[in-house]
């Protein structure tokens, strides 16, 4: 039997034919890249006394992807533009439509709407608070300040008993 464990780093413990990619229930399990490895026929050998140290959960080795997600345009940013580097706090940066130049992302259009697109959340919190801010302020005048006082105030008249 051909196995793909070296005899320096797995000197006694040894599992063969190990099946590690399955999922029970809504838990998925995956070989442990640290104690197994494939061999030439596609089956797992594991250098561990238990199943479980050939086991890891699956969603902690997030596998990168081999390309980005998202592409950068190769548009040429020689071009006369309006280079846009940053958008505003509010804003953030289109991935769709940047070039790059000395290592920089840029966004090259003369429309500002094409480079950046507003973060609606964060406006609406931000407004939010600033309309919450101007309503207790105009409460606190109209109820305080604006309010007319009102006194108990004695009679002059001699009350007869």
């Amino acid at each position: 039997m051909t196995t793909c464990l070296d005899i320096n780093t797995c000197p006694n413990d040894k599992m063969y034919n190990v099946v590690c990619n399955f999922s029970i229930g809504i838990n998925h399990y995956a070989c442990n890249p640290q104690t197994t490895c494939m061999r030439s026929d596609g089956t797992y050998d594991c250098c561990a006394k238990y199943i479980v140290g050939c086991l890891v959960d699956a969603s902690s080795l997030l596998v990168p992807t081999t390309q980005p997600s998202i592409l950068i345009s190769a548009t040429d940013c020689n071009q006369t533009c309006n280079k846009i580097g940053k958008c505003y706090w509010y804003e953030s940066l289109r991935t769709d439509n940047l070039c790059v130049e000395n290592n920089n992302e840029y966004c090259c259009s003369q429309n500002r709407a094409d480079c950046c697109m507003t973060n609606k959340t964060g406006a609406y919190i931000v407004f939010g608070c600033i309309a919450g801010i101007i309503i207790i302020i105009v409460a606190y005048y109209w109820y305080r300040v604006k309010k007319p006082h009102h006194k108990v105030v004695p009679t002059t008249e001699l009350a007869f008993v």
